[in-house]
This record gives structure tokens, sequence and C-alpha cells, in this order.
């Protein structure tokens, strides 16, 4: 069963996203492998019977200092079929909406779509987009119930307008979404290129995957007809499970950075170098998709020298990455040559999404404690 607006009846109870202000706190930074020691502060943790996992995070451009860090449940163990959905409810996603994140008083609330269930399921990542608009995916292979073996998940867009995000949709809406498209299944990472198109990590092929919605549908609505999904380095990524794998753009060089978890590299994509090759498989009407086969890949940074690369952020000509095996962050510039390297003093495990403010400082996930970090370095 592909649920679209039937899913409305698909999803389970809803979590207590109750949250309160949260007070500043800071983590000393500590020495090793050569590493500049950095302080760490606590800008948000969501206060939740639930514990979360922060996995990306991302200012929004409209709202000053106003920072959304998107929140998941740890796997549940438990299934998630149509006859059995005890473990249904660690599938669904929220966002905490941080208000002045770069100040000594933060505060922050946590909400969540009216079908979280389907639309923001074990979200991976957050990329705004132009104005109030913005992209999330998730590590999910259905974002149906789990006994359905077709790959139907992939990157959504919405609306940062608090009049629509997190509001109680009408009956006739499925959700607050404004479109999706599903052929992008295990997404770990996703970047912004220039109007309704990103880039996504897709987990199950292992690809770089451009996801055009062109024109946003109505409100909860579900036409993706204009939709365009076009796949590129087809089975030269691999996924880490529980470990994002972030995606930045260079628009500078219209280059598209990967983590590459899995192989514990950095690649740089060069998609103008690729060409129309065969059919993928598609769940809904698209106005175009494919393979696209001879994209220019480089090794930025090669194995070895991190082990499991989580968040990017290219900040000019700078590249910062986590990596979440030392939770340490690296700089490199854009040839891969290696600037700087910075310790968290977090556990290893830790690090995820990293993101760079308004004040010049850098921003991370923490996939432990569900945390959002601001990094005491002012950028160059």
């Amino acid at each position: 069963m592909l649920c679209g607006m039937a899913l409305l009846g698909c999803s389970s109870q809803a979590l207590d996203a109750s949250d309160e202000p949260t007070a500043m706190g800071g983590t000393g930074g500590g020495a090793g492998r050569a590493s500049t020691p950095v302080t760490l502060v606590e800008v948000y943790t969501p206060k939740t019977k639930t514990a979360f996992s922060a996995t990306a995070l991302a200012f929004n451009p409209t709202v000053e200092g106003e920072l959304w860090v998107v929140l998941r449940q740890f796997p549940s163990g438990k299934p998630c079929t149509m006859a059995v959905d005890t473990g249904c409810s660690a599938l669904r996603g929220v966002m905490g909406v941080v208000s002045d994140a770069t100040s000594d008083a933060p505060t922050g609330v946590i909400k969540e779509d009216g079908n979280s269930w389907h639309f923001m399921r074990r979200p991976t990542a957050i990329a705004w987009g132009d104005e109030q608009l913005f992209s999330t995916c998730g590590e999910a292979l259905t974002d149906n119930y789990e006994d359905d073996a077709t790959p139907y998940a992939g990157p959504v867009l919405w609306s940062s307008d608090p009049s629509i995000f997190g509001v109680e949709p009408r009956p006739e809406q499925n959700g607050t979404h404004l479109d999706m498209l599903h052929e992008t299944p295990l997404c770990m990472g996703l970047a912004h290129e220039s109007a309704n198109a990103f880039w996504a990590f897709n987990g199950l092929a292992g690809s770089l995957d451009r996801v055009d919605f062109h024109s946003p549908h109505q409100i909860g609505g579900e036409d993706h007809s204009d939709g365009e999904v076009h796949r590129y380095i087809q089975g030269q990524l691999a996924r880490t499970a529980e470990v994002p794998g972030h995606v930045a753009y260079d628009a500078a060089r219209s280059l598209v950075y990967v983590a590459d978890t899995g192989h514990g590299r950095v690649l740089s994509v060069d998609p103008s170098t690729a060409v129309a090759g065969d059919d993928i498989a598609y769940y809904e009407k698209l106005q175009a998709s494919g393979v696209m086969d001879g994209a220019r890949v480089q090794e930025l940074v090669h194995p070895g020298l991190l082990q499991t690369p989580s968040g990017l952020a290219l900040v000019g000509d700078v590249l910062y990455v986590t990596d979440n095996a030392t939770s340490l962050i690296y700089a490199f510039d854009t040839s891969g040559k290696l600037e700087n390297t910075f310790d968290t003093a977090l556990p290893p495990g830790s690090l995820a999404g990293i993101t760079v403010g308004p004040d010049a400082k850098l921003y991370v996930a923490n996939l432990i404690s569900g945390a959002a970090h601001r990094v005491e370095v002012a950028l160059p």
C-alpha cells in the first residue's frame, strides 16, 4: 500500500513534544592528535520524555538567529507493520526551533508536522532553499508500513512559515508539506542547489540524486507530477547506518561534496560532465527522471584520515567536516588540503551535521544527546 491521502490514518499516537526554554551550558574542549581544542556551548537540548538524536541543523535565513535542529527518535527495535505497529512511534521526526541561537539566552520549542510518520520519518538532513522554503529527508526504505518492500521514500519540501509548519492540518490536508518525491530511500544527506532543486545522498542506490520539486503544490497536497529525479555516481557511495552522510553544494564551482561515510572519504562531484543513461524506478508521475552517467568524481579527502565523515559545511573556500567516529572537526580547502583540526572533546559517535551561523561560528548536531552546540571559534 502506497499511503497518499489515506496516510492520515496511518500514523500512531502523538508523542509528548512539550519543550522548555533551554539554559546555556558549556563543555570544555580538549587537545589530542595535534588538534586545536575548542569550547562548546550548548545552545539547545530537547526537554521531552522521549529521547532524541540530533542529526542536522540549519539557520532560517528569514528570521534572525533562528536555528532549526532536526531531531529523530532512536530505533525501537519493534515491528512497524500494518498488523503490529508497536515500533512505529520511533519513526516520526520533529524539529527543534531555537530562537536567538547566537545569543547568551536562546529558547527552543518543538514543532511536529501533522503527518510526520510519513513526511518526516527518521530525518537525517535539512537544507534551506529560497526564502521560507526548506527540504528534509530521512533514513527510511519506505515511508509506509515496513512490511511493504517498495522503496518509497525521499526528500520533502516545507514552508517555515509559523502559520503552516507544525500547525494542525485541515481534514483535507495530508500534513503541512508542500511537495515530496519518493525515489530517494535511505536518504543520508541533502544540499540546496537553486530554486527548488536539491542534491540528496541516496543510501539504497549509493548515489547522489538531484531532486527538483519545481512548483510546490498546495499545503498538504499530493500532485508531484512536475518533479524530476536524476541519479548520479550510482553505486559509488556507501551508507553507514544511523550516521548521516551530509552533502554540500559549491555554487561558485558547480560542485557537489558528499561525506561518503561507508568508505571513510569525502568526494567532490562535477555533475556537468554527466550524460543521460538508463531509466530509474519511480513510483509517481514525474516530469523527467533517469540515471546520469559520467560525472567527474574526485576523492577530495582520501580514506585513512577520516574514519566516519558525517557533517559538511562549506564556508567560502573552506570545507568543514565532522568525523562521527572521533568527534573531531576538520577544515579542508577546496583542493582537499588539511588546514586545521578541532577537538570537541565529545564522546565518540557524537558529531553529525554542522552549519555556520550568522555570527560566523560553527554549530554542530549531537547524535547522542540531541543537543545543538556552538563552537566558540570565530571563523576567518
